[in-house]
């Protein structure tokens, strides 16, 4: 609960300093000032919806309330608008999308295999510098669909590896990082209700590797518990 509780605090201590300062000053700012202050606020509360959606998800999961609501959806447009989404959150990072082989269409459900893309995708924009690229290749093989999200961040150390999918543990080298170490947890936990799994390599300051494994079809859901 502390870890959570500073890790809330931080992007609300963020927007409640630049509105104090957009409020005291904001006769002598230029529009440009205001743009730099406001563009810094929405930041702040992306962190901040970022973070309450996952410890939220995580407390459904852990309480067995995830349920799938299985639907058809078009798998190469949900993939293309996440990296849209998320690239368009730092608009100088290069952006690698590598799509081929992938099914029209596959049964599962949307809202949660987005999730866990986009927890997987902010992960390896946050562990990487703005500069470096990240690379997502997708693929269809053998009745089930394979994407992978490739950073060229921090990495993982060796002895960390065989823990980063436990809630609340997060590696040596990115404890003064934002993050509550359950975003992992919690993409890994929605890939198994669909009867899927993460797979994941990495080494320290050679950057990450991250495969989410989905069936190209799931309508009933596994039980699985975090």
């Amino acid at each position: 609960m502390a870890l959570l509780a500073h890790q809330l605090r931080t992007p609300l201590s963020t927007i409640n300093a630049l509105a104090q300062g957009l409020i005291r000053r904001a006769d002598r700012l230029s529009t440009l000032d205001i743009q730099v202050k406001a563009e810094k606020i929405w930041r702040a509360s992306l962190r901040l919806d970022e973070l309450i959606e996952t410890i939220l998800s995580y407390t459904r999961a852990s309480a067995g309330g995830i349920m799938l609501n299985p639907s058809e959806f078009h798998p190469s447009e949900l993939i293309k608008r996440v990296c849209r989404e998320q690239g368009g959150q730092e608009p100088d990072r290069p952006f690698h999308l590598d799509i081929k082989d992938m099914p029209e269409t596959i049964i599962g459900d949307p809202v949660l295999l987005e999730q866990a893309l986009v927890i997987v995708v902010s992960n390896a924009m946050k562990y990487s510098r703005p500069d470096q690229p990240i690379d997502v290749t997708a693929r269809g093989e053998d009745g089930m669909i394979r994407i992978t999200v490739k950073d060229r961040g921090i990495g993982i150390p060796e002895r960390d590896l065989p823990f980063v999918l436990q809630p609340f543990f997060r590696g040596r080298n990115a404890k003064k990082l934002p993050g509550t170490g359950l975003g992992l947890s919690l993409a890994w936990y929605i890939l198994k209700l669909h009867g899927g799994n993460l797979e994941l390599e990495s080494r320290a300051r050679r950057g990450t590797k991250v495969s989410l494994i989905v069936p190209e079809t799931n309508t009933t859901g596994l039980s699985y518990s975090i």
